[in-house]
């Protein structure tokens, strides 16, 4: 991922003439503006989000300069990487970056004779999936998912997130799953508890989408399963968090359930029956 992150920054960053340096290469003698790239911590996540890592920029410039110069410089950063889907050159996966916000305040690092701030990404590669699962229930509810936005700016995906997902974008997977008897001793309820993740161009457009998305689901009562065979899920108890991570966690809750019939499992039929007298009687 750094590789690609540096590919990124000089291809998109004519101005830095390639500098992107790493912590061991600073020191006042490097020419400047260049940008700081450090990396973080980096983990195996979840089967929706695969692995991810935090990287740093900081854009730095000579104490000779002010301060506009460090903010032109993170701009162009945080333009070239926040939501962007890249390729590793040297490994060839798939990552997408995304801004988290600074790392502190402003700094004077008189040691490399610069002035510089932090500029925190949370860079993402979704693995890779061993077998395609087929789940009618997501389709159905990406389906309705697009349908109800109604822009055609707007993805919807299944499961877990894609190495190249865009923004603006809704993720769908499944938290929990249960089965109760139903009404009639032929049924039986199947429910599952859904999860939905709402990742915007911006914050506000982020908000409102999962406001309106959560309204939508209370009023739908059912969605589409298979309209020309009549079969639908109902919808119940959705509910939102949005102090929750988008990407991570996920701000939307909703439940979805089904009946189906069940039969006994069928047996040889009878043919026949014959009585025999008792003898005695």
């Amino acid at each position: 991922m750094r590789a690609g992150i540096r590919e990124r920054l000089s291809q998109q960053i004519p101005t830095i003439g390639g500098r992107i340096y790493e912590a061991h290469e600073s020191a006042a003698t490097l020419d400047k503006p260049y940008i700081l790239l450090i990396q973080g911590t980096e983990s195996t996540d979840t089967d929706w989000t695969g692995y991810s890592a935090l990287f740093e920029c900081w854009p730095s410039v000579s104490q000779q300069s002010d301060f506009a110069d460090v903010d032109e410089l993170a701009n162009l950063i945080v333009e070239a990487l926040d939501g962007q889907a890249l390729v590793d050159p040297v490994s060839q996966a798939e990552f997408t970056c995304r801004y988290e916000g600074t790392v502190g305040a402003d700094k004077v690092d008189a040691d490399r004779d610069v002035i510089t701030r932090g500029l925190r990404f949370l860079v993402i590669g979704a693995r890779a999936a061993e077998e395609t699962v087929q789940d009618d229930w997501l389709d159905a509810l990406c389906d309705w998912t697009l349908s109800t936005l109604g822009e055609p700016e707007w993805q919807a995906y299944g499961n877990q997130w894609p190495a190249n997902y865009t923004r603006p974008s809704v993720l769908w997977r499944w938290d929990s799953f249960e089965t109760v008897a139903g009404s009639r001793v032929s049924t039986v309820e199947v429910r599952k508890k859904a999860i939905g993740h709402v990742v915007g161009r911006s914050l506000n457009e982020q908000t409102t989408t999962v406001a309106s998305l959560t309204q939508s689901l209370s009023e739908a009562v059912k969605i589409p399963l298979n309209p020309l065979e009549r079969r639908f899920l109902t919808v119940s108890a959705p509910n939102v968090d949005l102090t929750r991570d988008a990407v991570t966690e996920g701000q939307i809750y909703a439940t979805f359930s089904r009946k189906i019939e069940r039969y006994a499992e069928q047996g040889p039929l009878m043919r026949e029956v014959r009585i025999q007298p008792n003898p005695n009687s």
